[in-house]
């Protein structure tokens, strides 16, 4: 079950990502993505085969908000944030719960990432085996030497204790961290049939990952109804734990907003829609219909 946790700290993973972006990005992002928008979703856990006995539990949520633009080394970049908190049925019963905050700065030249952190804390808050799993982690990246490093630390410490430290030479010309990656998909044109490659990073690793629209579905959540295309990934064997496929559907439409998601892996999927989304102010955003 703790891994099941785990599965939810990274399903922000799901949604999708584009190759090196200085030659694939055609919209501008302040012409698609308002700025202080908020996209909230639900989170629900499908245990694995083995686990019949266990239904769909409901798992928490996730919440990602694009804020202005900001001053960093010199120069601007977007900052992308985002929370998974465990909630529901399955905090109740494995005892675990999560609560993770994720923070993205990325270029505004080509919409790369250039620094990214993770706050995780996980705990098991029932006898027997109470134990608590906090960790830091921090990548930055230098395009201009074409470097980077990834740091981990256990704050359970005080002082927080290093657990990793690595250092990247001869980095792709862009990289994506998975929360980037999910604006980023929004300002491509992307068409059923479509393949491409992504560089993404994730826990101290880069790899290519390659991407494929599948199909247009129809796609009802709670916060309306949808024409989407349907995306998935190759493997991600590597990057996450327990390896598995990614899919997301995105709207057919100039906003590319992600409405659906489902990751796969031997631990079982964990999927969900969108719930609401917000403007700056925090008001609902009452959008024209998407279906057609």
């Amino acid at each position: 079950m703790k891994k099941s946790m785990a599965l939810l700290a990274i399903l922000c993973t799901i949604f999708f990502y584009s190759e090196s972006l200085h030659a694939s990005l055609s919209k501008n992002p302040s012409d698609v993505i308002p700025k202080g928008e908020t996209l909230v979703y639900e989170v629900h856990w499908n245990p694995p085969i083995w686990m019949f006995f266990l239904p769909t539990i409901s798992a928490g949520e996730m919440m990602l908000k694009f804020h202005n633009t900001i001053d960093y080394k010199g120069g601007k970049a977007f900052r992308i944030t985002a929370e998974a908190v465990s909630s529901g049925f399955l905090p109740q019963l494995t005892g675990f719960t999560i609560k993770n905050y994720y923070e993205s700065l990325v270029n505004t030249e080509g919409f790369c990432s250039t620094r990214f952190t993770e706050i995780a804390r996980e705990e098991k808050t029932t006898r027997p085996g109470r134990r608590k799993r906090y960790r830091n982690k921090i990548l930055t990246i230098d395009y201009k030497k074409r470097v980077g490093n990834y740091l981990t630390y256990d704050a359970t410490q005080n002082p927080p204790k290093e657990l990793k430290n690595k250092n990247f030479e001869e980095l792709p010309v862009c990289v994506q961290d998975f929360l980037s990656a999910v604006y980023q998909t929004r300002l491509k044109e992307i068409k059923v049939g479509d393949t491409y490659l992504i560089n993404i990073s994730n826990n101290g690793i880069i790899k290519k990952v390659k991407i494929r629209a599948m199909k247009k579905e129809t796609v009802i959540a709670l916060a309306g109804t949808y024409s989407t295309i349907k995306i998935k990934s190759s493997s991600v064997r590597g990057l996450f734990k327990g390896g598995g496929s990614l899919v997301v559907w995105i709207t057919d439409d100039n906003r590319k907003m992600p409405v659906k998601y489902e990751a796969k892996a031997w631990l079982g999927k964990v999927f969900g829609t969108i719930m609401k989304i917000e403007d700056a102010s925090g008001k609902k955003l009452t959008l024209e219909p998407l279906i057609f």
